[in-house]
């Protein structure tokens, strides 16, 4: 198990703010951890009159922009590639987070913010998350974090690795 989903019923619920400090724990652990967000709206990393903004807009179905110490990869694709496609561009790191993609994701853990994410948890009802974090107490199956701890849930996430290994 390396890759984990974070997934909410709305935005705002606080997945980005506990990720980013999930990843700086992992990393300090010297894993290499890769981030897939799940943009439901759409993005575009693009500036108008940019080179690799022209390049596709003359009809290139890709573009690598490449720099000192990054690369960056533009496709077009025909349909939203699931959890199982992007594997092959996180390859190289030890752990995989997902944000979003709520209804494929692999290994959910649901962050719930009291207020914000609706009237319960879904994991009050879906037995197959893996963990819930929150804002404020649930009684659950399975483990519970509180929001503002997230050293807890990265020990979590580790030991559900080296239960895989």
């Amino acid at each position: 198990m390396r890759i984990f989903s974070f997934v909410a019923a709305c935005s705002k619920s606080g997945k980005t703010t506990l990720i980013e400090k999930i990843v700086h724990i992992l990393k300090n652990q010297g894993l290499r951890v890769a981030v897939v967000k799940h943009a439901s709206a759409g993005f575009d990393l693009d500036k108008p009159g940019k080179d690799s903004w022209r390049f596709q807009r003359a009809g290139a179905g890709t573009v690598v922009l490449v720099g000192p110490g990054r690369i960056a990869v533009m496709k077009e694709v025909d349909q939203e590639p699931g959890s199982k496609e992007l594997e092959q561009w996180t390859a190289d790191a030890d752990v995989i987070i997902h944000e979003g993609f709520k209804h494929e994701a692999l290994n959910r853990i649901e962050v719930f913010r009291y207020g914000v994410s609706g009237t319960r948890p879904l994991a009050l009802d879906d037995p197959s998350f893996l963990a819930l974090v929150s804002d404020r107490h649930y009684d659950v199956s399975i483990p519970f974090f509180d929001l503002s701890n997230a050293e807890s849930v990265a020990v979590f996430l580790l030991a559900k690795m080296n239960e895989s290994q």
